[in-house]
């Protein structure tokens, strides 16, 4: 027999676990990070067209990057920095961490992946 917990089955307490998890596609991802650049484009009261000759991209890039449609990194960089927000960039991928003692153990930094 299965033990629940809270009155619930186990399955059903992992469902609705799962209601709770939001997993966005990269195409939702896209559109939520264009909507909040244009979002602190607007509360800087700076039109596309300031904002985009600031970060030395056209209108027509900027305008696809704040739809969430077709960009580059270099796009995304340059209207990062005209806005001020480089270092939020290179936040979104950490410098991994390593232990003492795991650097104690390798002879000569890793390179690459084995």
């Amino acid at each position: 027999m299965r033990t629940q917990r809270a009155g619930k089955p186990a399955s059903e307490r992992i469902s609705a676990h799962k209601k709770h998890m939001i997993i966005h596609s990269p195409s939702e991802l896209l559109e939520m990070l264009g909507s909040r650049i244009r979002d602190r484009r607007l509360a800087a009261n700076i039109s596309q067209a300031t904002l985009a000759d600031k970060a030395g991209i056209s209108r027509r890039a900027l305008i696809e990057l704040e739809a969430g449609r077709g960009s580059t990194l270099l796009t995304l960089a340059s209207v990062l920095k005209a806005l001020g927000l480089q270092d939020e960039l290179i936040r979104l991928v950490p410098v991994p961490s390593v232990s003492p003692m795991a650097m104690l153990k390798l002879k000569t930094p890793r390179k690459r992946a084995r």
